[in-house]
């Protein structure tokens, strides 16, 4: 099996922020041209 390599990208720091800030209270929407990454740092993001 071929080794995975996961770029950190900016908006980690970003949605790492709004979760402390906003503690689950409001909902996160991702926008962005297609094929970025948008689905795979949601993925991710835990």
């Amino acid at each position: 099996m071929p080794d995975i390599i996961i770029f950190k990208r900016k908006i980690y720091d970003r949605m790492r922020q709004w979760k402390q800030e906003r503690d689950g209270k409001t909902a996160l929407l991702v926008k962005g041209a297609r094929r970025v990454g948008k689905s795979t740092i949601v993925e991710e993001y835990d």
